[in-house]
């Protein structure tokens, strides 16, 4: 029978590592000396040899937690997350969160907010445990009585996350969309990027009862770069039908990002600023969605978390 035979170990002693070290030390002394992301990527491209870092679509236009509190010290008050009267998009254990439908709504309130939108998935969004009719209505049950114990501090608005379908139709009918509060519609698969998804975003924003775009390119940071789309006519068709335009503060989807929302806003859109949070502690990545938002350069008055309860019920009722 044949043996496999290996080297012994080689001792490893510190006069063996120290060349390393005084190769390591300096460059990592330079890197952690460098304060922003302009600044570390001169420090890359130096060390490179002058030659620029590779930019990948998958990574571009994220924001860092350190650019995020940078944008947020220059921007104007209005814009900060803890002046937002609303929490939009977030989600319980009726579908992929972790927290309960009361839990979360709690956590909404002693964060500042007035008013809070849940919004599960729907059932085509399987891998998610979407909630069929019977889970809407039994969910819209408790949220009556919530709603009925919490008065006038807090009002819960019952929403869902809609599956866009491959041909742009919606895995919710016409009568099921007319019970809820806000109907949030948006792409979870069915990705291709060599297809343009133009005719596919038109079609669900036009659909009657459609009240918002859901992280419109569906993007994900490191693993694809979205959806392909004439955005200047989908954020037109989305200004003409009163569908409003989400811009997404959960940190691996940054969606939309910061020069969309610009494009957005210059076609006349209004927005909610989200947090997608899937457990309490997410709720603050609407600082994220803020930070985008006034990277943009849009105005408080777009943004319909700024409003009062009763404001934004009005314009979920005739949007």
């Amino acid at each position: 029978m044949a043996y496999a035979v290996f080297d012994a170990p080689r001792q490893i002693t510190r006069s063996s590592i120290i060349p390393t070290q005084a190769w390591l030390n300096p460059l990592v002394s330079q890197l952690m000396s460098c304060e922003g992301q302009g600044a570390l990527e001169a420090a890359v491209e130096r060390l490179g040899g002058g030659r620029p870092p590779r930019r990948h679509p998958v990574r571009d236009r994220f924001f860092c937690r350190q650019q995020v509190e940078e944008n947020l010290r220059h921007a104007p008050p209005e814009l900060r997350p803890e002046r937002m009267r609303g929490a939009f998009h977030w989600h319980t254990r009726d579908s992929d969160g972790k927290g309960t439908l009361e839990s979360m709504a709690r956590s909404c309130q002693r964060r500042g907010a007035a008013w809070g939108v849940v919004t599960d998935h729907s059932r085509a969004l399987e891998i998610a445990s979407g909630l069929d009719l019977e889970g809407v209505r039994l969910q819209r049950r408790r949220i009556r009585r919530l709603n009925h114990r919490m008065q006038d501090d807090f009002h819960l608005f019952q929403g869902l996350e809609v599956e866009i379908l491959e041909d742009g139709g919606l895995d919710l009918p016409a009568a099921e969309r007319e019970e809820l509060d806000c109907v949030l519609v948006a792409v979870h698969r069915a990705f291709d990027p060599d297809r343009d998804q133009t005719e596919r975003l038109l079609r669900a924003v036009s659909t009657p009862g459609v009240d918002v775009l859901a992280h419109p390119r569906g993007r994900h940071f490191h693993q694809r770069p979205g959806l392909k789309a004439r955005w200047s006519k989908v954020f037109a068709a989305c200004a003409g039908e009163g569908v409003a335009v989400e811009i997404n503060g959960f940190p691996r989807r940054q969606d939309l990002d910061f020069s969309l929302a610009a494009m957005a806003a210059e076609a006349g859109c209004q927005f909610f600023l989200a947090s997608d949070a899937h457990a309490p502690h997410h709720l603050e990545f609407d600082a994220f969605a803020c930070a985008i938002a006034a990277e943009a350069g849009l105005s408080p008055s777009d943004i319909l978390n700024t409003r009062q309860a009763e404001d934004v019920a009005a314009w979920l009722d005739h949007s």
